[in-house]
């Protein structure tokens, strides 16, 4: 069997995921929240951490705002040491509180970072480059899921990802994180 690099997967995946229209995105974002909203893992978790969406990303705005009305403990990402690639789960109570942080990313301004331990997280819901049927994922090289996971052991790690970002024979190394789950337009992979 021959494993793909990373790097190749991680460049594969963005320009697949890069070269769906706006249209497309919103379409297959919308039909992903869709699978993510109606499963027993989104419905049964009290306290969800998920990433906030930059464009070409499967859009979270709606499975955060759906979160939020549902009354679960909402958690974002905040950049807590960019240098060593470190975050933190930062609780969320509102959409408006989003300001443009680290890489142009929305996420909660210093002053309003409410920390949320790792351990007390049900579901993380996380974004990436590619991934495999195996629940391998490649993020986008700077390490922050994969140590973030590793810290919210006990919770259920469901990706959200466009079926194009699905590859065949990841070769992955001793530190890396896989999910429990894999929600695309099209279907959901149980591991």
């Amino acid at each position: 069997m021959e494993f793909i690099d990373k790097k190749l997967l991680r460049r594969g995946g963005l320009a697949r995921r890069r070269s769906l229209t706006c249209e497309l995105r919103q379409e297959k974002s919308a039909l992903v929240a869709e699978r993510l909203l109606s499963s027993d893992v989104f419905q049964k978790a009290g306290s969800v951490f998920c990433y906030v969406s930059m464009e070409d990303e499967v859009h979270t705005e709606a499975i955060i705002s759906a979160a939020l009305a549902a009354g679960k403990r909402v958690s974002v990402p905040h950049v807590t040491d960019a240098a060593q690639g470190l975050m933190c789960a930062a609780r969320l109570y509102s959409m408006e509180e989003l300001v443009p942080g680290e890489y142009g990313i929305l996420t909660l301004p210093l002053e309003k970072v409410e920390p949320v331990l790792p351990l007390d997280i049900d579901l993380v819901i996380v974004p990436g480059s590619a991934f495999d049927r195996a629940g391998h994922r490649v993020g986008m090289g700077g390490g922050y899921y994969d140590r973030f996971l590793r810290q919210a052991a006990g919770a259920i790690k469901a990706a959200v990802a466009y079926e194009c970002q699905i590859f065949d024979n990841f070769a992955v190394d001793m530190y890396d994180q896989s999910v429990d789950y894999i929600f695309t337009e099209d279907t959901v992979y149980e591991i």
